[in-house]
């Protein structure tokens, strides 16, 4: 099974993971990191790394951050490492969803794929969507 992290910012990563057990059940082999203002870059790269030594369970880790560009996505982005550990930005519900889904029978690559696009779909403008019905 791959590994789910979320890293954010405050407690974005936990409540999500809460929100996904609520309608999925427990979630296993996941968990997230909280970047504050009090948390210094070398206790947070040591905190990632010991998360992602817990979560490898020898399919690799996705990490999934909240937005690209933040602190959250760059202090994940020294531990890419081909079929080891992955990077998303722009986390949401559905791309969580997605991922506990699927993490027992794809890929580290393919479930970020399958992430990236659940993503993407579940972005909708509601009034220009419904006007188009």
């Amino acid at each position: 099974m791959v590994g789910l992290l979320i890293i954010s910012h405050c407690d974005l990563g936990r409540e999500l993971l809460n929100a996904a057990e609520l309608i999925l059940g427990k979630l296993e082999n996941a968990d997230s990191i909280s970047i504050t203002t009090t948390a210094n870059s070398e206790e947070l790269l040591e905190s990632i790394s010991k998360k992602i030594e817990s979560l490898n369970k020898g399919k690799g880790v996705l990490i999934l951050t909240d937005m690209f560009g933040g602190t959250p996505s760059n202090l994940s982005l020294s531990f890419l490492e081909d079929d080891t550990v992955e990077v998303l930005t722009g986390v949401n519900l559905p791309m969580v969803i997605a991922v506990a889904q699927d993490r027992d029978r794809l890929s580290l690559s393919e479930l970020g794929e399958k992430a990236q696009e659940a993503g993407k779909r579940s972005i909708a403008l509601a009034g220009k969507l419904l006007k188009a019905e």
